[in-house]
């Protein structure tokens, strides 16, 4: 077996087909791209990059499918396969991700080599196990063997690279066809970051320590009607996000007494427009009202929806709803009753 096969034997993953709870944990053996929540076993080299050493948990492995999530940053994305590549998202899972944390072995490469390495680019000089750790593997139906002497991977679906190698070094490398024999080409490959996604929110909202509730409970601190927000993460139970230019992250969670999915009940909180254009057609005393997250006798339900949010589709089944059922806490309740769209009791 030759050193570079060795070295990739490294990266395989002993991992158990259904994965434990809590999902076990592994590093990522070299810079991928994340786009639209998916890492391509074609490892294209755009999206958002995902650097050597990252720590993820997987959530979920199979024949066809792998779930995992960025531990950093709560994001999670789909590791899967293309039919061009022959072979399952599991087995290709393993070139990918290991359990052996890869940067002892970064941090004794040559110190000229360790930017571009973490940079996800390529120097000429580097050797094949540099290139793999900064690249990934190129796809093997175009690379069938990694003792190829011309590695070729995909800058996107429609444009590819080549990395030419003599005697076991980077010779040249650069667009296919187009190879070029730089130091370092920084930049060659087009990292754009995935456009992030803003919305704002359609009333005040409660939070605890962070984490606010599909139940839409009427305690702790608020996150003011109007505050703009940006995406985080979509989870099958949760949605994180932030609040623009502030470092806290916060969490929408869901469970199944709910009746539906997490981003259904999401967007009746957030929107992605700025909803300074609805507060403005309410009355003086309503607008009082919302910026104080109070309701009162008389308000409109446009103005309690922005002060207080919906209540809880499993209390009112309706916005058209007589009666607007909310938790105060887990333990208590509190109803707002309307007669011709207006609040005539709170009890």
């Amino acid at each position: 077996m030759t050193r570079l096969s060795t070295s990739l034997a490294v990266l395989t993953f002993a991992i158990a087909t259904t994965a434990q709870a809590g999902g076990p944990t592994a590093y990522a053996q070299a810079n991928f791209f994340i786009a639209k929540n998916k890492l391509s076993a074609v490892n294209y080299r755009a999206g958002t990059m995902l650097p050597v050493g990252a720590k993820i948990e997987v959530m979920k492995l199979n024949e066809n499918e792998v779930k995992c999530k960025i531990l950093d940053t709560g994001v999670e994305f789909e590791f899967e396969s293309h039919k061009s590549l022959g072979k399952t998202a599991r087995d290709l899972f393993k070139g990918f991700f290991s359990e052996t944390d890869p940067m002892p072995k970064l941090e004794a490469f040559p110190k000229e080599f360790q930017g571009p390495i973490k940079a996800g680019e390529i120097a000429v000089g580097m050797s094949r196990e540099m290139v793999l750790m900064s690249m990934g593997p190129p796809p093997p139906h175009k690379t069938v063997s990694l003792e190829a002497s011309k590695w070729i991977y995909w800058q996107s679906k429609m444009a590819q690279i080549e990395v030419n190698f003599v005697d076991g070094k980077v010779e040249s490398f650069g667009p296919l066809g187009k190879a070029e024999k730089k130091p370092f080409l920084g930049g060659i490959f087009e990292k754009k970051e995935e456009p992030k996604e803003m919305m704002f929110a359609k009333s005040n909202l409660h939070h605890d320590e962070g984490t606010v509730s599909w139940v839409n409970y009427q305690n702790g601190p608020i996150i003011p009607f109007n505050s703009k927000i940006e995406i985080v993460s979509k989870g099958s139970d949760s949605v994180k996000f932030k609040i623009v230019n502030e470092d806290k992250t916060f969490v929408f969670e869901n469970d199944k007494r709910s009746g539906k999915d997490v981003w259904s009940l999401f967007q009746q909180v957030f929107a992605a427009d700025d909803q300074a254009g609805a507060l403005a057609k309410l009355s003086a005393d309503d607008k009082k009202m919302v910026s104080a997250a109070e309701v009162q006798v008389g308000m409109s339900r446009e103005a309690v929806r922005m002060a207080w949010g919906p209540p809880p589709p499993h209390m009112t089944p309706s916005f058209d709803s007589t009666t607007w059922t909310y938790w105060k806490t887990k333990m208590a309740k509190v109803a707002v009753t309307f007669k011709n769209d207006k609040v005539a009791e709170i009890k």
